[in-house]
């Protein structure tokens, strides 16, 4: 089995003082943060809603203020199967509100609960390959005391003073190769589509795509839009383009088609959206929404309402040119 190792790392300070020496200063000079042998005792955090920091509860409030729809979702489904898996290894109930395991002044079984950890200067490594020590490192790389990344200390995100940041290259790769894997079978999934389809999904996309618009430069505006990590604006606004995107390219072609119709007839002006996104032909309003209308013009008994839009459109089209 390949070792995997997981790092907490000193975070290293600059010494830009030039004039009395402290015992801090000393150190820095000797690449130290704080004297041989000593060091920093960590436990597990517990949040102001009385639930533990675990690292692994896919309920987690960091969890859920992660802004990445499509890394928010890959961290979900990490902690959820590295919490079965560390259970089934350990026997315990890693619950972030099981007390007696996470607060060790309250372990009844001092075997069966989380042990302290102490920090020393630089670096802490943790056997992944060991169930204690990849549970260690679960909770301390979302310790609020430690940044998450020695990058994100140097952002802000974390205090001035804090000591530690994680180092975890495998945790940060994954997520890349996850995003990478789901944007590149979207683009294949577009690469497989006819012409006339690649077109439809991009106007329900939101795209400014015509009859006439290329298809090379179809493909790169929806290349562009699944590489995003969310939609900027437009009906989409805030959605996960991935997400998105696959409703339209799974759609059944006769839902897609009319969806279709309705989009270019509301570009070409035979429809026009008004307050809180009501339908109107001219005065008379056709539908309280553009779901509502495909509703519509998807019942069979109102095919006579399908051709006619299909007509006008058509029309306006050719009055465009």
């Amino acid at each position: 089995m390949a070792s995997k190792v997981g790092k907490i790392s000193t975070i290293r300070k600059e010494n830009n003082s030039s004039s009395l020496q402290t015992m801090e200063q000393s150190l820095m000079k000797k690449g130290l943060s704080r004297m041989p042998g000593t060091g920093v005792f960590k436990y597990p955090y517990k949040d102001l809603d009385g639930r533990y920091r675990t690292g692994l509860d896919p309920s987690a409030s960091y969890i859920q203020r992660i802004q990445d729809k499509v890394e928010r979702e890959l961290e979900i489904e990490r902690v959820t199967e590295l919490k079965a898996k560390l259970e089934r290894a350990l026997n315990v109930d890693l619950s972030p509100n099981n007390i007696k395991f996470w607060n060790y002044g309250k372990a009844t079984d001092l075997n069966a609960s989380v042990k302290p950890v102490k920090l020393v200067d630089g670096d802490n490594f943790y056997n992944l390959n060991l169930p204690w020590d990849e549970l260690t490192f679960s909770w301390l790389r979302v310790h609020p005391t430690i940044a998450s990344s020695y990058e994100a200390w140097q952002r802000g995100e974390y205090p001035a003073d804090t000591q530690f940041y994680v180092v975890d290259d495998e945790v940060e790769n994954r997520v890349v190769y996850n995003k990478k894997q789901l944007i590149n079978k979207a683009i294949v999934k577009f690469e497989t589509m006819t012409p006339e389809r690649k077109r439809k999904v991009a106007r329900q996309l939101g795209l400014p795509v015509s009859e006439d618009t290329k298809e090379e430069n179809v493909y790169n505006l929806v290349d562009n839009v699944l590489k995003q990590t969310e939609f900027k604006s437009g009906k989409h606004a805030g959605l996960d383009p991935i997400k998105v995107f696959l409703q339209y390219a799974d759609m059944d072609g006769d839902l897609l088609h009319v969806k279709d119709l309705v989009k270019q007839a509301i570009s070409h002006g035979v429809y026009k959206v008004k307050e809180r996104g009501k339908v109107f032909e001219g005065e008379y309003e056709l539908a309280v929404d553009e779901d509502a209308l495909v509703k519509h013009l998807m019942d069979e008994e109102n095919q006579k309402d399908l051709l006619m839009l299909e007509s006008k459109l058509k029309t306006k089209k050719l009055a465009a040119v």
